[in-house]
C-alpha cells in the first residue's frame, strides 16, 4: 500500500534542510588579544570578547603593576606611557576570559615584550663663533632604528573547525531528503492521474 506524502511534509523537509546548516553552525566569535610595544608607549586593544563571561587584563611593566585584573566586557583599549629609560624593560600582557580559562582557543592569553631604550639624538654641541662667514653645518647620518619585534594578534577563531565538515554534510543530506521526497510525491501523483 502506498501512501500519500503531504505537500506540508515536502515544504517542511525542504525548510528544515535551508535552515538546518545555519542552526547548526552557531556564531563566530573572533576574541582578538592585540598590544603594540614601542619604547614609549604600550597600547592593548581588546576586542570581541563575549560580556556573558569575566573577562579581565593584567599589565606590568618591569615588575610594575599597571593593570591589576581590570575587567572588562566585549572590548578594552588603553594607552600606558613608557617612561624613559636606559635598560631593557620586560611587559607582560595576560588577558583571562572564563569563555577560555585554560587558552585552548587563544581567548586567555599571556604574552611578553622587552623593550628596548629609545634610540638617543645627539644635538651637535654649540661650536666656538666661526672664522669664516659662512657657518659650516655638518649633516647628521643616523642609522635606521629596528623596530621591536611585532606581537600582533592571532588569527581570530571564526568558528571554523573540524566539525564544519559534518554540519555541511548534514545540510546536503537534508537537501538532498527533501529533492528526494518531492520528486517521489510527483511520481505518485503522475501514477493516479
Amino acid at each position: 500500500m502506498a501512501r500519500r506524502i503531504s505537500g506540508g511534509l515536502v515544504a517542511a523537509a525542504a525548510g528544515l534542510g535551508v535552515l538546518a546548516p545555519l542552526v547548526l553552525a552557531g556564531g563566530a566569535s573572533a576574541h582578538v588579544p592585540s598590544w603594540t610595544v614601542t619604547c614609549e608607549k604600550i597600547s592593548v586593544k581588546l576586542t570581541s570578547y563575549d560580556p556573558k563571561f569575566q573577562n579581565s587584563v593584567s599589565l606590568t611593566l618591569d615588575g610594575e603593576k599597571l593593570l591589576d585584573h581590570q575587567k572588562f566586557g566585549e572590548a578594552f583599549s588603553q594607552d600606558f606611557v613608557v617612561k624613559p629609560h636606559t635598560k631593557d624593560l620586560k611587559a607582560v600582557l595576560t588577558v583571562v576570559t572564563d569563555q577560555d580559562p585554560k587558552g585552548d582557543q587563544g581567548w586567555t592569553v599571556t604574552k611578553t615584550a622587552t623593550i628596548a631604550p629609545c634610540p638617543q639624538t645627539h644635538s651637535p654641541s654649540p661650536s666656538p663663533s666661526p672664522s669664516s662667514s659662512k657657518p659650516t653645518v655638518k649633516p647628521t647620518t643616523s642609522k635606521p632604528v629596528p623596530s621591536p619585534s611585532h606581537t600582533g594578534p592571532e588569527l581570530a577563531s571564526t568558528g571554523g573547525g573540524s566539525n564544519t565538515p559534518v554540519i555541511a554534510g548534514i545540510g546536503v543530506g537534508v537537501i538532498a531528503l527533501g529533492g528526494g521526497l518531492v520528486l517521489l510525491t510527483r511520481r505518485r501523483q503522475s501514477r493516479r492521474h
